[in-house]
């Protein structure tokens, strides 16, 4: 499975990033094939269960390095034409630089071997571009709840007050917000920078105010009641 995503700017620029989903690489790496922000213990995150002495660098820093570098000089207000491409599929976009970056960052870090987001693998096998908030709130709830169901299969403790989501949106906005300091160190524009913020926010506003974000949606659910 792979996504292809292709970025052409009003001057004739065009940025092409072809990522497969599955992407297994050896734990210790050359150092000197990747920049020193990608090391494991630069920026590590604090709730990071990865060891050093086990890896040499970070799943996510390696896995969207090239694509940070690509977009170093291109500003997020900047609208391109964004052509996405699925084995299934295409999508097509006109936007700013900020939105198609953050669709596939998202999709990018979704998949990687990141073990703090593991969890978002299936979400990231169904990748659905430039999606709303609203949607993001329903794929990730659905999401959890087939978690919640393959563990209820094997006669596990399962979760439908949603506190294990809650904690995970947790674990993701520590996780964003230590990855933004790497980003910081490797970007002189701002689009980088603006997008792993959103990210951030995101995160962050679905951990404090999922019930709500929920609550909005149970109409769907009424059958015409």
């Amino acid at each position: 499975m792979f996504i292809e995503y292709t970025f052409t700017m009003d001057d004739g620029k065009v940025l092409e990033y072809f990522v497969n989903f599955e992407r297994p690489r050896q734990a210790i790496l050359d150092k000197k094939l990747y920049p020193a922000w990608t090391t494991l213990g630069f920026h590590q995150c604090s709730n990071c269960p990865l060891k050093q002495e086990e890896y040499s660098h970070c799943p996510v820093a390696i896995d969207s390095h090239d694509i940070i570098l690509g977009f170093k000089e291109i500003l997020s207000c900047k609208e391109v034409d964004i052509h996405v491409r699925t084995p299934e599929r295409e999508y097509f976009k006109r936007t700013d630089a900020q939105t198609g970056l953050r669709a596939l960052i998202g999709f990018v870090m979704a998949s990687s071997a990141c073990p703090l987001l593991s969890h978002l693998r299936g979400m990231a096998f169904y990748h659905l571009p430039f999606a709303s908030l609203d949607e993001t709130v329903y794929r990730m709830a659905s999401s959890y709840l087939l978690d919640q169901y393959y563990i209820y299969q094997k006669d596990g403790d399962f979760d439908l007050e949603f506190a294990g989501l809650k904690q995970r949106f947790k674990e993701v906005q520590t996780l964003n917000y230590h990855f933004l300091e790497r980003i910081r160190a490797a970007c002189d524009a701002d689009s980088n920078l603006n997008v792993l913020a959103t990210l951030f926010t995101i995160s962050s506003m679905l951990s404090l105010s999922l019930e709500k974000h929920l609550k909005d949606m149970e109409y769907l659910f009424n059958k015409g009641v």
